[in-house]
């Protein structure tokens, strides 16, 4: 072998070993990239071998398919890791490998318990799965609530309405709204929604299922305090209407 053309191996495994270390993990696994366009001949198994997925997650992705396997050339397919974007604040996005409703609740800067009421069809939170469609929030469209004048906040829990809130918590719904300027709509909060709590509340009405723990989450405080603040000798007993300091 003569040397330049050894030398042109060399260069040429150089380039190869750059190209490889450059290369994300998304990459390797597929060079498909988040949408694929039928070509013809192409059949299902096939896109599936040459995106690195399976059948059935291209089934979940593209639900149009239905169980049959007519698809036709210039048909756009969409692949785990698709975003789609939709309407009115939300977007749809196609569950990829490895993918967790924690980890997607950070990427989309909601919470898991949001992306559970925006998804009534997942059942478990620890279980989705890869080519699952999800709604999720556009980005920007979740107002962050301004710092709160009192310090303190409450995190909405399912079924929960401004009006219930200013009850339990002893103001009113105009005084909720005055602290939570991002809020457009008294009709309209979600679950895992962080809101500010006026200056003069410092009381919560026990509700039925309520146990100290939970109360702590949604006020943000500790079971250590709300245990000294109430002089609790058992505080594994609450009951319904109770009236407990917050801090």
């Amino acid at each position: 072998m003569s040397i330049k053309k050894f030398v042109q191996l060399l260069l040429l495994f150089v380039l190869l070993g750059v190209s490889i270390l450059n290369t994300t993990p998304a990459q390797a696994a597929s060079s498909c990239g988040t949408t694929y366009t039928v070509l013809k001949g192409d059949t299902l198994t096939k896109i599936a071998q040459k995106c690195g997925t399976t059948v059935s997650v291209l089934r979940r992705a593209n639900p149009e398919i239905g169980s049959g396997d007519k698809i036709y050339p210039g048909q756009v397919l969409l692949l785990p890791g698709a975003l789609v974007k939709g309407k009115d604040g939300f977007d749809t996005y196609i569950v990829a490998r490895g993918d967790t409703l924690k980890a997607l609740a950070k990427r989309f800067e909601t919470t898991v318990e949001y992306l559970l009421s925006l998804n009534p069809d997942i059942k478990d939170p620890d279980v989705i799965y890869e080519g699952q469609r999800l709604v999720v929030p556009a980005a920007g469209s979740i107002p962050t609530p301004p710092p709160s004048p009192s310090g303190h906040t409450y995190t909405v829990q399912k079924g929960d309405t401004l009006r219930k809130i200013a009850s339990w918590t002893f103001t009113t719904v105009d005084a909720l709204l005055e602290v939570n300027p991002q809020i457009k709509n008294p009709n309209k909060i979600y679950v895992g929604q962080v809101i500010n709590l006026p200056a003069e509340v410092n009381r919560y009405t026990v509700q039925k299922g309520d146990t100290l723990s939970k109360i702590a989450r949604k006020f943000n405080t500790t079971v250590d305090s709300l245990k000294s603040l109430n002089n609790l000798s058992d505080p594994d007993k609450l009951s319904p209407g109770q009236i407990l300091r917050l801090w």
